[in-house]
């Protein structure tokens, strides 16, 4: 039998801990905007946090955070230029960079961008204490998102006046990581700051690493009103390796594309956010009003063109919520709007040799994005109960071409887009502990800004024939809580029209530009189990199945239909287990198998493929060791235990056969946490 199998079934039949904890009737996510118990919740929802999130791990990706949770795969490209691929039911594996096609906050502070762009550099996953995630459509709750919503949360302060921590991590391919934070309650305060630097040198060629980040929550109660400020802070300097062909695989692993290093591809860039909420309570419900602001400038040379961007974005939301009803009928419903602004300085110059060459775009871009949304949750008898929602986006893109030559025509212009996004679910609790579930949904995702300037014939402006996709989604499951024992299933299929899929041209390699497929669809399966049978044993297993296939698509001549839609594993297989004591040793093992993946859009034959693969890691360590006054906890662990070869992540379609991003082999760290109260 495969390991991987057998210790994904172990870990099925054992505890867990770190995501879904055994009181779940009482346990009210956030992510849905109205509070509501999990198993009652009619959409896919996940919910992981406490200590195994951070414990003894290295701290490198939301891959750590977000280890076997079902229908999402998180791709940890081991290259801090590019930041992890996330992608939940397959929506997101287009992007050549950050996140696409899924809505993420981070301590309740948008880290999407109006336009649906998401960078997750100043997010610090050693420092995570929980995330809530909507597995499937939910533009409804959030605006311009296909895939789902992600909902991070820093480490929240524990309860002393004050508490300071710090961690040093090394290991192999030059990690050293470093971390403190301090925080504590004191009256009506709780306050939180951190800072940490990652700094990698890689096992590839020309991808090391400088990562400094910072950032903190300062929070204020009083009756019925509380006040929270946050902060973020991140300065980075990343070298790009590129991605490398089959046979330049089979060569080395390790090196990194010649034209990357030739042309001194990477990113440097600084970002800088706040934001401030304020809740105050009226009678059942509550007022919420929420606004941040960020900055953000980046010089990003790709093998053709070095990108010189300065970004400020700003936005504001405001809602009101209620309660009417008792006995057998019960109603919370939510009701606001928002708006967001975003504008880009954006300026590409030639590449030659890692420097600027002449100036051949110069643009400002603006997205403008108005919303209004309600939504409303109808409980009956304890035993049935109904969400609904409703959203209206509306986005103005514009540019402004301040490179106007007389052999280069004003390409400025504007876009409008819009659109109504309904959603509806339905849960029965069907017998004690047992709840089952359905829901629709309809989606709409804009492309970025990104997306929409990068125009394989170079003109400047935005792309006219580029359109947002469309998602209708249907989904069926149930949860169930058998003592220790939780188990979901869920079943859906999306139907996607003019879904959005990156390509290269032999023109400009390495720079992915964006069209439509005429229609598509998702057809999936998700199975978890969670098991704890007492506090500090753990374990979680997870299977995801998703088939997603074009049914009308034509690029040029082509007829692409039946071809599987590229970058999407079809199988994945995950596991976690973890054993501790409140003040002894401890363990942990996660485990991952992964099936081939598509890398090509016009593959029918299915010849290119990046290799299934597993992967098993291990950590241990000793929790709280004292030493006068202070507790100290040393740790250990090995990452790809057994050596595998396999791609950390696919680049579909890319030019010259390009298409993986290999991951690393075999690598060994080391940790010392000193905590002091």
């Amino acid at each position: 039998m495969n390991p991987i199998f057998l210790m994904c079934a172990l870990a099925a039949a054992s505890p867990q801990r770190d995501t879904v904890p055994v009181a779940l009737d009482t346990l009210a996510v956030r992510v849905l905007r109205v509070p509501l118990p999990l198993r009652r919740a009619p959409y896919a929802v996940t919910a992981v946090s406490g200590p195994e999130l951070t414990r003894a791990r290295p701290g490198l990706a939301l891959n750590e955070t977000l280890v076997a949770v079902p229908g999402v795969q998180v791709d940890n490209r081991y290259n801090y230029a590019l930041g992890e691929r996330i992608s939940i039911r397959g929506f997101g594996a287009r992007a050549q960079f950050g996140v696409r096609g899924v809505r993420v906050l981070v301590d309740g502070i948008p880290a999407t961008l109006p336009d649906g762009q998401t960078t997750l550099n100043h997010v610090d996953p050693a420092l995570l204490g929980s995330a809530e995630v909507i597995r499937g459509p939910a533009a409804a709750l959030y605006g311009n998102a296909s895939g789902g919503v992600i909902r991070l949360a820093t480490l929240p302060p524990p309860d002393a006046p004050l508490s300071a921590d710090g961690r040093a991590v090394a290991g192999s391919d030059g990690l050293l990581r470093t971390q403190g934070s301090a925080g504590g309650r004191s009256g009506r305060f709780w306050y939180r700051a951190d800072a940490s630097r990652l700094r990698y040198e890689g096992f590839r060629t020309h991808s090391a690493a400088d990562n400094l980040l910072g950032g903190g929550v300062l929070a204020y109660r009083h009756g019925g009103d509380e006040v929270r400020l946050t902060g973020r802070f991140v300065r980075y300097d990343a070298l790009n390796p590129g991605s490398l062909s089959d046979s330049l695989l089979r060569l080395d692993r390790t090196q990194a594309f010649a034209n990357n290093v030739r042309q001194r591809t990477g990113e440097e860039g600084r970002q800088a956010q706040v934001g401030a909420t304020w809740e105050h309570a009226i009678g059942a419900g509550a007022l919420e009003v929420a606004g941040y602001a960020l900055t953000r400038s980046l010089d990003n040379p790709i093998p053709d063109r070095i990108i010189d961007l300065d970004r400020r974005v700003g936005g504001v939301r405001a809602s009101l919520s209620g309660r009417t009803g008792t006995g057998f009928a019960s109603l919370r419903w939510t009701a606001g709007g928002e708006t967001e602004v975003q504008s880009d300085d954006r300026r590409n110059h030639r590449n030659q040799a890692g420097e600027r060459g002449v100036l051949v775009l110069d643009q400002r871009e603006r997205v403008r994005s108005r919303a209004v949304f309600g939504l409303a949750t109808l409980s009956l008898g304890g035993r049935v109960d109904v969400l609904g929602a409703l959203r209206h986006d509306a986005f103005r893109f514009s540019a402004d071409d301040r490179l106007v030559t007389a052999a280069n025509p004003d390409d400025s212009g504007s876009r409008r887009l819009g659109h109504w996004s309904p959603t509806l679910g339905v849960s029965v609790a069907a017998l004690p502990g047992v709840s089952l579930y359905a829901n629709y949904a309809h989606a709409f995702e804009t492309p970025t800004t990104t997306e929409l300037a990068n125009r394989p014939e170079g003109a400047g402006g935005f792309n006219p024939e580029l359109d947002p996709q469309v998602t209708d989604s249907y989904e069926a499951g149930s949860k169930a809580a058998l003592g220790p024992v939780r188990v979901e299933a869920a079943v859906y299929t999306a139907r996607i029209r003019d879904e959005l899929i990156g390509f290269q041209v032999p023109s400009a390699p390495d720079r992915t530009f964006f069209r439509n497929a005429g229609r598509s669809r998702r057809r999936g399966a998700e199975v978890s189990a969670a098991v704890q049978p007492r506090p500090g044993v753990s374990a979680r297993a997870a299977y995801s199945y998703t088939d997603a296939r074009f049914t009308e698509y034509t690029a040029g001549t082509a007829d692409l239909s039946g071809i599987r839609v590229p970058g999407i594993a079809p199988h994945r297989w995950e596991a976690t287990l973890n054993l501790a004591s409140p003040r002894g040793p401890f363990a942990g093992l996660d485990a991952r198998r992964v099936s081939s993946i598509p890398v090509r859009d016009d593959d029918r034959a299915g010849a290119f493929r990046s290799p299934a693969y597993s992967l098993v890691d291990v950590r241990a360590g000793w929790e709280e060791l004292r030493v006068g006054r202070a507790r100290v906890t040393p740790s250990a662990g090995i990452t790809n235990l057994f050596g595998a070869r396999y791609n950390a992540s696919v680049v579909v379609n890319a030019f010259g056969r390009r298409f993986y991003e290999p991951g690393p082999g075999r690598a060994l760290y080391t940790g010392l946490a000193l905590s002091l109260r």
